[in-house]
């Protein structure tokens, strides 16, 4: 990974605006322990900047997709329990025991396996168990094999911890609510009765938001609506409940003013006017920008100016109000005077998601906490 530190282009985290969707979240949801899903680079958001952040707001554990990056949290000294969400190979399963991971488990023989790679006069391995209500992705789907695991934990203790339960809702940021409640139906009909872990983790950020009077809440896994984005997109509730995490800016590295009909970028899809300044900044899309962000109006010197042309690799072009020196900061995402550009305005402009637009910020771009 190299990140550019020396070009004027960064990511800021806002350590106010964390702790501010923190406490909203939890008070939303009543939830005694919150997960953060810092999985995928923290939404690109920067996984140790943002672990590191929700740990100070108080999130009480980490859930991350893959090992590495639970290890990366503990090679940086963050200590909170961190959940592993998806399969990690059973031969891992010592490591995962050493560095005081949780395991997420979906069939006994990943157990039976992850067996033989444990010291039982060692650390013993903690388990997540999942179970598939309906995403369809991993986890336990009849009530016999879940049992049958089960009683493997409890028999096995000396090598394993039954440490937690979770399911993933595939639909729980909808006004439509008919797929949410049969999963719920389906976890009641599968767990009713079965002996539980310390730790019971159903609701994700919409089912946190908008269902915790129908499901346990004590335990949370909570995600985009950190991150300062409504998990519904504004359907359930409007989203100026939340703080935004995320600004992206860079600088001017470079003003011309141009005379008409001159080409900008591959492809020349604009022409100049007559007069027109136009800045360059070091950002593109190898940065994580999708293409089709042309035409939006990234902010500079309290003023719109759109991304004229096709955005380069490593380089992008804005038509500017006015003469600017270079090194005026432009914010692409964020504030700036009385406008502002959040995730969704540009999720919106590209067609895409705003979480896909997040994640896709690459780790070139330099991040920094601020406040």
């Amino acid at each position: 990974m190299v990140v550019a530190a020396t070009r004027p282009t960064r990511i800021k985290i806002s350590q106010v605006a964390v702790k501010h969707n923190v406490a909203v979240t939890r008070q939303a949801s009543g939830a005694k322990f919150m997960f953060l899903a810092v999985k995928a680079n923290a939404y690109g958001f920067g996984l140790i900047p943002m672990a590191q952040a929700a740990v100070k707001a108080g999130v009480d554990g980490l859930a991350v997709a893959v090992l590495d990056e639970a290890l990366a949290l503990r090679q940086a000294g963050i200590t909170v329990p961190i959940l592993i969400l998806g399969i990690t190979l059973p031969q891992y399963a010592k490591l995962i025991a050493d560095n005081n991971l949780i395991a997420t488990v979906s069939d006994l023989a990943w157990l039976q396996s992850a067996q033989e790679n444990l010291d039982e006069h060692q650390a013993t391995l903690q388990v997540n168990l999942g179970i598939d209500t309906g995403m369809g992705r991993i986890g336990f789907r009849s009530r016999e094999t879940l049992s049958e695991a089960i009683a493997y934990l409890q028999s096995h203790a000396t090598f394993f911890k039954y440490q937690s339960i979770m399911t993933h809702f595939s639909e729980s940021d909808s006004l439509a609510t008919d797929y949410f409640q049969r999963q719920l139906a389906n976890w009641h009909r599968l767990t009713d009765d079965l002996p539980m872990p310390p730790m019971v983790h159903l609701a994700n950020s919409g089912a946190a938001m908008y269902h915790a009077d129908e499901l346990p809440t004590d335990y949370i896994r909570a995600g985009t609506v950190v991150y300062g984005i409504e998990p519904s997109r504004g359907e359930v509730l409007p989203d100026n409940y939340l703080k935004p995490v995320l600004t992206l800016e860079s600088e001017l590295v470079y003003v011309k003013k141009m005379p008409a009909d001159v080409g900008i970028s591959y492809g020349h899809t604009y022409y100049t006017h007559e007069g027109e300044w136009v800045g360059t900044l070091p950002i593109g899309y190898a940065d994580g920008l999708p293409r089709p962000i042309q035409g939006f109006e990234v902010l500079v010197n309290g003023k719109k100016a759109p991304i004229i042309g096709q955005i380069a690799m490593d380089q992008m072009m804005i038509s500017l109000p006015e003469e600017l020196p270079v090194g005026t900061v432009v914010t692409i995402i964020g504030k700036q005077g009385q406008y502002e550009n959040t995730i969704e305005d540009v999720a919106q402009h590209v067609g895409l998601a705003p979480w896909v637009v997040a994640t896709g910020l690459q780790d070139r771009l330099m991040r920094v906490l601020v406040d």
